[in-house]
């Protein structure tokens, strides 16, 4: 019998819509925990009674209006993930399929912010918290 993977606390960008929705649903259904961040409010508060609906735990997930392109939007997310106590274990960033040929030229600007800056701005925020996190957890089973 396959072993029951431990529940963890997984933050994902896009997680409105496209592949972010379907692996916060599938994470969701596994027992763990979602914070979710996305631009669009009306696509996280629809996740949010999907969730709700499918039995979901939904207490337990966070959905945050955040623009993963703005350093103080994601600042913002940190500040409220440390605050409610929920440092992920695990990120995904999650952003549309793309062919960069096909991308008009007024998008790119936005393509490259989103992929890019808003990696970055997601790492620079989350990796001290995990880190501490972990070194936290580690010295508490000692």
């Amino acid at each position: 019998m396959a072993e029951v993977p431990e529940s963890r606390r997984v933050l994902i960008t896009g997680v409105s819509r496209g592949l972010g929705k379907s692996l916060a649903l599938e994470f969701a259904r596994l027992g763990h925990t979602i914070i979710g961040c996305s631009r669009s409010e009306k696509n996280l508060d629809d996740l949010q009674t999907q969730l709700s609906s499918d039995d979901q735990k939904l207490s337990n997930h966070l959905f945050i209006n955040v623009d993963v392109r703005s350093d103080s939007s994601v600042a913002e997310l940190a500040r409220v993930v440390l605050e409610k106590k929920a440092v992920p274990d695990i990120i995904g960033t999650v952003n549309q399929k793309n062919r960069i040929w096909e991308v008009p030229e007024e998008e790119f600007d936005m393509v490259i912010d989103t992929n890019l800056k808003g990696t970055a701005n997601m790492l620079r925020h989350f990796i001290p918290l995990m880190v501490e996190s972990s070194v936290t957890e580690i010295g508490n089973r000692t």
